[in-house]
């Protein structure tokens, strides 16, 4: 099963990937995902066109983990636990959130474990510096001026809550062209599929 859209030249994909804890996780991304789940982590990925298959393109990822600074390198997300999904942007918007990634890199900024605890409070608290992988996502994709994000503050964002701004979003615009298997391969694209057909359903009941 596959979701599309009308191909134009000027659009491109870049992919969201949401990972969802299990119990042998540790204690942290299951306490971030039980103040506001499902998920606890969120990665960006720009798929290189090396095939027509998404299990047959380079993928560049970019996120932060707990106690490193952010990264942009080549990744092959065969971890199981990702729901993934992609987003149709234009060439230039590309571009431009790419560039943002890949210097916010270059700068090395550090994860900053105070700063994502202050974005589950419902208000913006305090300035830290440093950063977390949903405010670093949600920084790209307003730095692309994705629309319905230009009046979020990435502070306050969770990996759960940008999904769910993501996905209310699609119901106006369709920004989600086709689903992105959980694990970047051939065998599981029926099975990510189905899932988000029941992310979209419980969303509209909402």
């Amino acid at each position: 099963m596959q979701f599309s859209t009308l191909a134009s030249h000027d659009k491109v994909q870049i992919y969201l990937l949401f990972y969802k804890p299990t119990v042998k996780d540790p204690f942290q991304n299951r306490l971030v995902a039980f103040f506001n789940g499902p998920y606890c982590h969120v990665e960006m990925a720009f798929p290189e066109k090396h095939g027509d298959e998404i299990w047959e393109k380079e993928i560049y990822g970019t996120s932060v983990y707990q106690g490193e600074t952010i990264f942009f390198k080549p990744k092959t997300y065969q971890r199981d636990g990702y729901f993934s999904f992609a987003i149709e942007v234009t060439q230039a918007q590309r571009i431009k959130i790419k560039e943002y990634c890949r210097m916010q890199s270059e700068r090395q900024v550090m994860f900053n474990r105070w700063a994502m605890y202050l974005a589950y409070l419902p208000f913006h608290l305090m300035n830290i510096e440093g950063t977390f992988c949903s405010k670093h996502v949600a920084s790209a994709l307003q730095m692309g001026q994705v629309e319905g994000l230009d009046k979020v503050n990435p502070a306050l964002v969770t990996p759960s809550s940008l999904f769910r701004m993501l996905l209310k979003k699609s119901q106006m615009d369709s920004p989600i062209v086709h689903v992105v298997p959980s694990r970047m391969c051939e065998d599981v694209q029926q099975s990510s599929a189905q899932s988000l057909l029941r992310e979209i359903i419980t969303v509209k009941r909402y």
